[in-house]
């Protein structure tokens, strides 16, 4: 098969798990043979793109028609087969550049957000759950949108599995060790986890909580933690990648994900591919990825109760930890891994231009 040119492109403030993910799929399609390069703004260039053919555009918004005139000089002498945008602002300025270089370029949307009506001049979607795909339909039908002629695929982001298998302990630690690594930021509840550590503990628990990230939320939580008498409970790790994180998951038990607003948490698919029992909220989100009971458990949405309640059966079951990691490892495995992710992701893009 023919090898493309394909520019994979974002927007718009990346800083989150947007600008991981753009990278992933690029890599994921190079897995493939295909050629790709990144292109995006001046508020993302501080971002790693260390490695990656780039080009630098600045764009002040979704209606600056210079900066499209710009890229469609560009894009006369690139030439790609295909666009990848992962923002709004994205798919506006290259559909305005393709406009004005007259190029029969397909512009396609995947989308991060389940804010996606800027996104419906695409040409295609890739919808990394169901949930965002019912979102698109939803904002087209309300805009007027034909979506019968623009291909879509529900394509999720992939994770990379351990080079080796989990060992499924079927037993705890003690104190049991929980879990989570997050941006500390309000919306992904890590206020919650900290909370439902001081809940177990009067209830006569033995638990401690790793926190592994950093973010704007950082110093509040520092503070929860001092304010409920905490300090030998909970530590905080900061952000943490490499053998630091393989150590941070072969020491807890249970990761834990309380947000509170998200569209696909990473952080589940990842504590799948390590083998770990997961308790998370019952966001849309994760009820994408969580089938309750089998592969992890939900507790109600910012309910710090329920979400005590869900850890304590798993204290007192450790019985059912070892089956439902494995239901979770099996399905890192089955649907969410980069190989099985960049086969979608390419037979998509063959699909889209045949």
């Amino acid at each position: 098969m023919k090898k493309l040119k394909i520019i994979h492109t974002v927007y718009g403030d990346a800083s989150g798990g947007r600008w991981q993910a753009m990278l992933n799929t690029f890599d994921a399609l190079a897995s493939k043979g295909h050629e790709g390069v990144l292109v995006y703004g001046e508020e993302n260039k501080n971002l790693k793109s260390e490695n990656y053919p780039k080009f630098c555009l600045n764009s002040s918004g979704f209606y600056d028609l210079l900066a499209a005139v710009k890229l469609a000089l560009w894009l006369r002498t690139y030439r790609p087969d295909v666009v990848i945008a992962h923002s709004g602002r994205a798919v506006y300025l290259f559909k305005n550049a393709m406009f004005f270089a007259r190029i029969k370029c397909p512009v396609i949307a995947m989308n991060h957000s389940h804010n996606v009506k800027r996104t419906l001049r695409a040409d295609g979607f890739i919808h990394i759950t169901p949930y965002v795909g019912q979102c698109v339909a939803e904002a087209a039908k309300n805009k007027g949108v034909d979506l019968t002629k623009k291909p879509q695929a529900i394509i999720s982001n992939l994770i990379h599995l351990p080079e080796s298998q989990p060992s499924f302990s079927e037993t705890l630690s003690e104190p049991v060790v929980l879990g989570i690594m997050t941006r500390l930021v309000e919306y992904k509840g890590t206020h919650l986890a900290i909370s439902a550590v001081q809940q177990l503990k009067q209830r006569g628990y033995k638990v401690k909580l790793l926190i592994a990230g950093d973010g704007e939320q950082k110093a509040t939580l520092i503070q929860q933690v001092k304010d409920l008498s905490l300090e030998n409970e909970v530590k905080f790790l900061g952000w943490i990648g490499g053998e630091d994180k393989r150590k941070f998951y072969d020491d807890i038990d249970i990761a834990l994900v309380p947000t509170m607003n998200d569209t696909q948490p990473l952080a589940i698919l990842d504590a799948f591919a390590w083998g770990k029992p997961v308790v998370a909220s019952d966001h849309i989100s994760v009820q994408q990825i969580i089938r309750q009971g089998e592969n992890g458990l939900m507790a109600k949405c910012g309910d710090i109760t329920d979400l005590v309640d869900n850890l304590a059966f798993f204290i007192e079951h450790p019985e059912q930890i070892c089956k439902i990691a494995r239901s979770g490892y099996q399905d890192a495995e089955n649907e969410y891994q980069f190989c099985r992710v960049a086969d979608k992701l390419n037979n998509f893009l063959y699909f889209v231009l045949n």
